[in-house]
């Protein structure tokens, strides 16, 4: 269809709703040209007078500015967070007064106190903190991009070259409105992704209780948080107190943060493994193909935040590597033994003080196995799952260590990946603690007296001994550690 043919009249270029198809296919035109009319406006008119030469600048200038700067990177987190702070005020903005802010820190001192009796590791070295779902975002913001961006340079590089072959016989009049056609699209995709990204961040925020129970430790830092509004909208209707369910979130997030904090390794090891992983995933080109064959996109609305949405559940491809395999396993294990682990040391933490610690504990296993909205959002954004598949065998493996050993020993299995069990001794776990199959400290010691015979041996300088820092104070107060904070310690043994 011409132009003559919406009136009857001649255009300066009666070739746009080739333009259009060139771009967007046979389709997107179409939707392009209806969404028009639907609007009111004339296409023949709309299209003829952004083609003319005049005009060409000006809408340059306003797409750059509408898609704005995506930054280093594949994803515009700019827009990314601006979308999950728009999503969150829009409709379920929070506000946290100072009476709801001090409680929530009380229930976190209570908390830690209680655990003080449950477990060897020290309180986290940063203070408790009660966030909004805005501060959440703030917080998380920073290890979410990380976890996402290998992911997001494999989508934004496949769409890119799905769209270059549509655009190969770009017309003049296009090229010189958008520039580079390969600039314009990365951008373009970068802003979709951004959208996408940063409404995913904001359904997390919406369900978190703490740094912890997205089952990735996203807070960067050594502190504590609780966003309270969430846990009151998870309470209500349930035959416990709010005040109890306060509580128990409280313990088990302190039991996380004590763990991620004293265990150095383990944070890092949790991450590289999921980037690992994303960063070997291939994505679907012929899946990619179909949508930006679908993908209407009009020149006329460029408000990125009114960008399609991309159909992330088809575009991963299946079929993992060896390799790949295996760090999914290894980091399913891990979860397991941190999510078993927080699950036995906080409800042996709560049993003495709240009378519905066995129920609620029964509760918080089944959210974190089904219902947790953030397996959802995983499984969505980086194409697996990222669930502790194994919490009861690993919290039975827990709860085995203190009663076979002490509660020390079992926490000192964290003082380094090889202590932990495997997923074999998860299945069987009295033949671990058998002292004929497996002698968990004659290893260790043989280990460290081989490492420091060699050292002796070694003309290489002294170093000093891991860990000569000191531990915070066991009281559950909200102030740093002297010795953490960098500060001179008053401790004579830390001399």
């Amino acid at each position: 269809m011409s132009n003559s043919d919406h009136n009857g009249q001649g255009t300066p270029d009666d070739n746009w709703e080739d333009m259009l198809r060139a771009i967007f296919g046979p389709d997107g035109a179409e939707q392009i040209i209806e969404r028009m009319k639907a609007e009111g406006q004339d296409p023949n008119a709309a299209m003829s007078q952004m083609l003319d030469p005049a005009n060409i600048a000006m809408v340059t200038q306003q797409i750059q500015a509408m898609l704005g700067s995506s930054g280093e990177g594949p994803v515009n987190w700019q827009l990314a967070e601006r979308v999950a702070r728009e999503t969150v005020t829009r409709s379920n903005a929070d506000r946290l007064t100072a009476d709801k802010a001090d409680h929530t820190r009380s229930s976190m001192r209570t908390a830690s106190l209680w655990l003080d009796a449950a477990t060897e590791f020290d309180p986290a070295t940063g203070p408790n903190m009660a966030l909004t779902r805005l501060d959440w975002i703030a917080h998380s913001l920073g290890t979410f991009r990380k976890l996402i961006d290998p992911i997001g340079a494999n989508v934004s590089r496949a769409f890119s070259d799905a769209f270059s072959a549509q655009t190969e016989h770009l017309p003049p009049q296009m090229a010189g409105m958008f520039g580079d056609p390969t600039m314009f699209i990365s951008k373009m995709i970068a802003s979709v992704l951004g959208v996408q990204y940063g409404g995913a961040l904001a359904e997390l925020a919406l369900k978190s209780f703490g740094s912890t129970d997205t089952g990735v430790p996203l807070l960067e830092g050594s502190s504590s948080i609780l966003v309270p509004r969430n846990i009151d909208e998870f309470s209500e209707g349930l035959d416990v107190s709010h005040e109890e369910v306060l509580l128990y979130v409280a313990v088990r997030e302190a039991a996380a943060a004590r763990l991620y904090t004293r265990v150095p390794w383990l944070r890092p090891r949790v991450l590289d493994t999921i980037a690992e992983i994303a960063s070997g995933i291939d994505i679907d080109m012929e899946s990619i193909e179909e949508q930006v064959r679908g993908m209407a996109i009009d020149p006329t609305n460029m408000d990125p935040t009114n960008m399609p949405q991309i159909d992330m559940s088809n575009i991963f491809v299946l079929e993992l590597s060896g390799a790949q395999e295996d760090a999914v396993e290894r980091l399913q294990h891990l979860l397991s033994l941190i999510e078993g682990w927080v699950s036995e040391v906080a409800a042996r933490a709560v049993l003495p003080h709240l009378p519905n610690a066995v129920p609620m504990r029964e509760l918080f296993t089944r959210r974190y196995a089904t219902d947790n909205p953030a397996k959802s959002v995983w499984e969505a954004l980086l194409g697996i799952e990222l669930a502790a598949r194994r919490q009861r065998e690993a919290a039975t493996f827990w709860q085995l260590a203190e009663s076979k050993k002490s509660m020390k020993d079992r926490d000192a299995m964290w003082s380094h990946p090889d202590l932990l069990p495997t997923a074999d001794a998860l299945d069987n776990p009295e033949s671990f603690f058998d002292g004929e199959q497996q002698d968990i400290d004659a290893e260790l010691d043989s280990f460290l007296e081989g490492l420091f015979g060699d050292a002796e041996q070694s003309e290489a300088p002294h170093e000093a001994a891991f860990g000569a820092d000191d531990q915070p104070h066991r009281d559950g107060s909200d102030e740093v550690g002297k010795g953490d904070n960098g500060s001179p310690s008053e401790d004579p043994d830390q001399s």
